[in-house]
């Protein structure tokens, strides 16, 4: 596990707002630093914020809760700690906050709410309960409050308890901070264990003492009855072998007499049923034999059922046939009457066809004679408003016509008087019409040449900034490749550092190096206890009969130290490598982005630069062929 960032406000005497990032060069270069400062300055509580963000309680207070919070700064309403950390897992974000009520001073205070999430993503992994949070940490840390505050946060205080203690007590101490009581235990039931088995020996020891020795004779003597004892039984166990097969034969043969009685008395059961059910089977036959013809008797008994109600229906219908057959014979006689009464009036229409045929054409006709009238008089009325209409236009030419003439009779009295000028006004007509044309072609040339020089003024200013934006461009894609270039051998180099490895595995190699190192120290610290192990004995610890310790095949401690060393050195390498590569990356984004962001601009620019060369060109074109005029 491993503290990226820690932020934490209002807490005992460090009021505002705080940032710590363990990931900054100042931190990570250094390896190891230390928290300084008088006391009172806020040392213990950078790390009771560590403990509170991770799991909502420290060494010294406890967990916080509503009942009391003397973790939060005085005179202020809220407080918050909050821990980016990096572990195996990943990388995860630890907030923990409370505040009193509409966060005054003097509020009561609220339930503090505690949440864990995924520092890249954002996504919250558990907010809802503060016990599914503490498991989460827990899985994610490996580690819970008590374990986190032995192995990586001695508690104020602890330290100077340890060294003010007793060898006992130091014992005591040391156990609580590295989690070892278990090896007390296995101590206290090895030696339990040792004491019972010492009792076994001692009670096996006296029962050996009351045993006595036997002489040469009475050896010979019970080895020679043990002989005939044998001779004995082997035949005794032949006799019993054949005597078991002989009962085993005996009860065979009467098992299966007593087989064959049960098989006759269940025949003659048998018998005497088939007899009880004989009048059942013959009915059952007539049933079997009646449910085939089942459904031929069903379909037979719907035809009845269908005939007696058509025998039925033929009945009622023969009783209405007199009076349909009279009522048949009257509508007869009277369609006869009627087709009579048609006969002659179509004779009739025959005959006053002609002249149906004739009042029809007259009615046409009529009908577009109507037309036409209406389409004349609407023709006749528009006709007649043209007409008023031309008779006032005609007047009012009339009344004109008059003025002119009396105006034409001035002019003519006139140019009678001053016909000597009559030359002088062709003249002047002239030179008004050139007076014109010149003032026409200066204003063009006015317009055009101030066009000229907005165009030109346009042109040098995208020229320049063509230029500009040309030399910014070329900048960043110096600066581009050169990013590149180095992002490529931060690259190279963490390859060759750590080959086809990742970063973690060497972690959790020196991890396990580091482990081992402390076993080592351990087993090293036992050789009293391996010079009493005995080759096929069992260990009083483990149980085991082979014991490659006692040997002398003990690793030595200064090769796992090497490669500890070792190891450190590459980790440390390695991550300044990653920090740098990291902080490339990030600089590579941003000379992208300037250089897109540039690329458009030149784009810009040109695109500016040819508009205004052709817009130039087109007005020094106009300016020509105003000239020309």
């Amino acid at each position: 596990m491993k503290i990226l960032e820690l932020r934490f406000k209002n807490l005992n005497s460090l009021y505002g707002e705080w940032l710590i990032d363990f990931t900054s060069a100042e931190y990570a270069s250094n390896g190891i630093f230390a928290l300084i400062g008088p006391t009172g300055a806020g040392k213990s509580t950078v790390l009771d914020a560590i403990c509170l963000a991770l799991y909502g309680a420290t060494p010294r207070l406890g967990r916080i809760t509503t009942s009391g919070n003397e973790i939060m700064s005085r005179h202020t309403g809220e407080c918050y700690a909050e821990v980016t950390f990096e572990s195996q897992a990943g990388t995860f974000r630890c907030h923990w906050s409370q505040h009193r009520a509409r966060k005054k001073p003097d509020g009561k205070l609220a339930i503090s709410k505690h949440e864990i999430a995924d520092a890249l993503s954002g996504q919250i992994l558990e907010a809802n309960k503060k016990k599914n949070v503490a498991s989460v940490i827990e899985e994610k840390t490996g580690m819970d409050f008590e374990r986190f505050t032995r192995s990586i946060l001695l508690a104020q205080g602890g330290f100077d308890t340890f060294l003010k203690a007793d060898v006992e007590q130091k014992s005591k101490i040391l156990e609580q901070i590295t989690g070892t009581e278990i090896y007390s235990e296995i101590s206290r039931r090895v030696h339990e264990r040792q004491r019972d088995e010492r009792e076994k020996l001692n009670f096996l020891q006296a029962e050996i003492s009351g045993i006595g020795i036997l002489t040469e004779q009475q050896e010979t003597e019970i080895s020679r009855e043990l002989t005939d004892k044998k001779g004995a039984e082997t035949n005794t166990a032949a006799k019993v072998k054949n005597t078991g097969k002989a009962i085993a034969w005996l009860t065979a043969i009467n098992d299966l007499r007593n087989e064959i009685v049960v098989l006759s008395q269940e025949s003659e059961k048998l018998n005497i049923t088939l007899e009880t059910f004989k009048p059942e089977r013959e009915r059952l036959s007539r049933a079997l034999k009646a449910a085939e013809l089942d459904g031929l008797y069903a379909t037979l008994t719907g035809v009845r059922k269908q005939q007696d109600v058509d025998h039925n229906s033929l009945i009622d219908e023969q009783k209405q046939l007199p009076k349909t057959e009279t009522s048949v014979s009257k509508k007869e006689d009277h369609l006869k009457d009627v087709a009579l009464v048609m006969f002659k009036i179509k004779e009739k229409q025959k005959l006053q066809q002609p002249v149906i045929q004739k009042v029809r054409l007259l009615d046409q006709q009529i009908s577009d004679r109507r037309k036409s009238i209406n389409t004349d008089e609407i023709d006749c009325k528009k006709v007649t408003e043209q007409i008023a209409v031309n008779q006032t236009l005609l007047q009012q030419t009339r009344d004109k016509l008059e003025t002119a003439e009396k105006e034409q009779q001035l002019i003519q009295n006139y140019l009678r008087a001053n016909s000597h000028d009559e030359s002088l006004v062709s003249q002047l007509a002239g030179i008004e019409e050139q007076l014109n044309n010149l003032q026409s072609v200066l204003q063009d040339n006015s317009g055009i040449n101030l066009s000229l020089t907005e165009a030109e003024r346009h042109l040098k200013s995208a020229v320049k900034t063509v230029a500009k934006d040309a030399a910014k461009l070329t900048l960043s894609q110096h600066d581009l490749g050169n990013g590149q270039q180095q992002l490529a051998l931060k690259k190279s180099e963490l390859k060759d550092l750590i080959g086809e490895q990742l970063l973690r595995e060497y972690r959790t190699e020196k991890d396990t190096l580091l482990r081992e190192m402390v076993l080592l120290r351990k087993i090293a610290d036992l050789d009293s206890e391996r010079n009493r192990l005995e080759d096929g004995q069992p260990c009083p610890l483990c149980g085991a009969e082979e014991h490659p310790y006692a040997q002398g095949n003990v690793p030595e401690a200064d090769e796992t130290e090497k490669k500890i060393t070792t190891l450190t050195v590459l980790i440390n390498k390695a991550e300044k490598l990653e920090l740098s590569i990291k902080k490339l990356e990030v600089s590579e984004k941003d000379l992208l982005a300037k250089v897109t962001a540039a690329e458009k601009l030149n784009s810009k620019s040109v695109n500016e630069k040819e508009n205004s060369e052709k817009n130039l060109k087109n007005i020094t074109t106009e300016l020509a062929k105003s000239n020309e005029r």
